[in-house]
């Protein structure tokens, strides 16, 4: 026993003597070669990443699930899309959420790793900052009060059980925010190009976004604010808003294959792939289209007959829209049912997927079409310059012309339009509410497959005056032959109830019951 002793003295000893005469090197010894730290890391890629999320299945996904049957540009018999018939789906309801979260955490890592004095960097953290922008204005339109200030600090904070703020807040900061970030862009200096899938490093086209996305932001408070909305959409106007579809934020698909799901138009799998029985062009849109000849409707809509690409039909007689809150047994009943017609469901008109459901085709985010309506409210209001008939015209003209970004073969010309504009006039002579009816109701049709765009300034204007659905179960309180309210809001994650309860509990007592039909913030 001693002499065992006797060695492990001798080996600690032996372990010391190394220990110090190595001290030296021993750091440097121990350097994983391959980790990741701060001064080998590209932060730029983490740019494309998160503007790559944005675009990417389960955002748009509830996009289309929800937002697009809420605003009646599309529709369903059965339960797949719940947001046709009002329905509560946690599985669905909480997508958004989950995405924007996970997104932001790039985000995140961005703000807190980016040198906020060097000016190598000072584009990166302008960019940065306003794509911050774009996804919490999504959030916080979908929900209302949401984790803003103490959000993603989990890591870095130690933050887990973040505090929900109040939209007010929420919104009074992101103006800030864009504020601050278009002065930061700057011409002169490194533009990472290589990182930015949006506008490849364009600083002039950022300033044109940042200053459209303050402009659709300022607009949000017409109602609640209207002194501060004028003053946030005449600094936009004045800094330089979207001038054509050129400056259109969005982001393309990469993989025209659909095999990468990572890398496709979420929207164009839905259709395509995941549900092509599912999804159908809501009667209210089909009827404005088609009432008004608008040259969008034969590229819009298509029947396909059995499901399937091979039965496709574009016969401008046989297309017809769907209402929305049917299912396969009411519809039966309705006018519009053919029974000796095709198949059930098939009997209606589905988006043309050959115009947007290209696997690589885009997410649009913000366009010159919708900047166009709003500087048209914004001038019949008198809070800028210029004429109202002016920009509704350059927005019809943009919306139409936009298709072309969806499809190549979705071209409309410039006598389509003309005689469009001739046959439905600017409402020049008619009221101050009349004519924000109309511009609001061309926003509607401009924003088809930006659910949440259009779904955010219904609430806002109140245009097109959709009828709300009858349908059992609805969380906003309707049923047969009873109309409950127009949805306003989602429902908050379960999860968020177990894991951030106090939280969740007191956003929930500020802002009222967690259900579709409270109202956020701005639109009350």
């Amino acid at each position: 026993m001693m002499i065992k002793n006797n060695y492990l003295y001798i080996i600690a000893a032996i372990f010391i003597f190394l220990m110090g005469s190595c001290d030296e090197g021993f750091e440097e010894m121990n350097i994983d070669p391959n980790a990741v730290t701060a001064d080998r890391m590209d932060l730029g890629t983490l740019l494309a990443s998160a503007q790559l999320a944005s675009t990417i299945r389960k955002d748009i996904d509830q996009e289309f699930i929800y937002m697009e049957p809420f605003v009646q540009h599309i529709s369903s018999l059965g339960i797949t899309l719940p947001g046709d018939k009002y329905v509560y789906d946690d599985g669905k309801d909480e997508k958004l959420w989950d995405n924007i979260y996970e997104n932001l955490q790039k985000i995140e890592d961005l703000l807190y790793n980016i040198e906020k004095d060097d000016p190598e960097q000072v584009n990166l953290l302008a960019m940065t900052r306003i794509w911050r922008v774009i996804l919490f204005q999504r959030l916080t339109d979908t929900y209302g009060d949401v984790p803003y200030s103490e959000a993603g600090k989990g890591y870095y904070n130690g933050i887990v059980k973040p505090k929900y703020d109040k939209q007010e807040d929420i919104y009074y900061d992101m103006l800030k925010e864009l504020d601050e970030a278009i002065s930061q862009l700057d011409v002169n200096s490194p533009n990472f190009a290589e990182n930015d899938i949006a506008y490849d490093g364009d600083i002039v086209k950022w300033k044109k976004m940042g200053n459209s996305l303050m402009l659709r932001t300022g607009m949000r408070l017409s109602n609640v604010a209207p002194d501060k909305a004028e003053l946030w959409v005449r600094k936009a106007y004045q800094g330089g808003t979207f001038s054509s579809n050129e400056d259109n934020l969005f982001i393309s698909g990469t993989d025209p294959t659909g095999s990468n799901l990572e890398l496709i138009n979420g929207s164009s799998y839905f259709m395509q792939q995941a549900n092509t029985t599912e999804g159908q062009i809501a009667e209210t849109f089909f009827k404005f289209l088609s009432e008004h000849n608008d040259p969008r409707l034969k590229h819009t809509v298509a029947l396909y007959t059995d499901g399937t690409e091979s039965s496709l039909n574009t016969d401008p007689a046989l297309q017809k829209g769907l209402p929305n809150g049917y299912n396969s047994t009411t519809i039966q009943s309705h006018p519009s049912y053919d029974p000796d017609g095709f198949s059930g469901v098939f009997q209606y008109s589905t988006p043309n997927r050959n115009t947007y459901a290209r696997m690589d085709g885009p997410r649009m985010l913000l366009t010159h079409a919708e900047v166009s309506f709003y500087l048209a409210e914004a001038s019949i209001r008198g809070w800028i310059d210029g004429e109202a008939q002016e920009f509704y015209n350059k927005g019809v003209y943009s919306a139409m012309k936009m298709l072309s970004q969806y499809s190549q073969d979705a071209v409309i010309n410039d006598d389509e339009i003309d005689e469009y504009l001739a046959n439905n006039p600017f409402f020049k002579n008619s009221s101050e509410e009349e004519i924000l009816e109309q511009i609001n109701t061309q926003y509607w049709a401009a924003t088809f497959m930006q659910g949440n765009d259009a779904w955010a300034n219904i609430r806002r204007s109140g245009y097109p005056k959709l009828i709300p659905v009858e349908y059992p179960g609805a969380d906003t309180g309707g049923g047969i032959g009873k109309l409950g309210d127009y949805p306003a809001r989602l429902r908050y994650p379960e999860a968020e109830y177990i894991q951030n309860g106090d939280n969740y509990k007191e956003a929930v007592s500020r802002q009222g019951p967690d259900n579709f039909s409270t109202k956020v913030w701005w639109a009350k």
